[in-house]
């Protein structure tokens, strides 16, 4: 891989970062309307924590595994495999540093990281496999 194209797997991080977060907000929303009369929820709430650590488990992985693959079809000289650990490290390294590292090794947090790490990969052998791509 090109140094660029570490760039390009931060800013798919970053970018994935930010939907797995939208997807939160709306799973706690939805859980919310659905199970409760309206009223204001605490983000200390537990329930909230449990849904939103439940939709990241669900939306993130599938998230990853979207994006590595459609950036890693979109130029097959760049190492699919490559590309998507890239993205796994940028993600997880912007996730963690955002709680200063506290908590990464509890079971919880792996488990969450593993289930991401899959996702990309997942994404890495859609791309190898090939197929059509942008470029035709």
């Amino acid at each position: 891989m090109l140094p660029v194209d570490f760039l390009k797997a931060l800013g798919v991080a970053l970018l994935v970062m930010l939907l797995d977060l939208a997807c939160a907000f709306v799973g706690v929303t939805l859980w919310s309307l659905w199970t409760q009369p309206p009223q204001p929820l605490s983000p200390s709430d537990p329930a909230v924590i449990t849904v939103a650590t439940l939709t990241t488990r669900l939306c993130g992985p599938l998230l990853l595994a979207l994006f590595v693959w459609l950036f890693s079809r979109r130029r097959r000289d760049r190492n699919a495999w490559a590309f998507g650990a890239a993205v796994f490290v940028f993600y997880m390294l912007v996730d963690w540093g955002m709680v200063a590292f506290r908590g990464m090794l509890e079971p919880a947090a792996l488990l969450t990281a593993a289930l991401k790490l899959a996702g990309a990969m997942v994404g890495a052998w859609f791309a190898q496999r090939g197929g059509p791509t942008a470029n035709g």
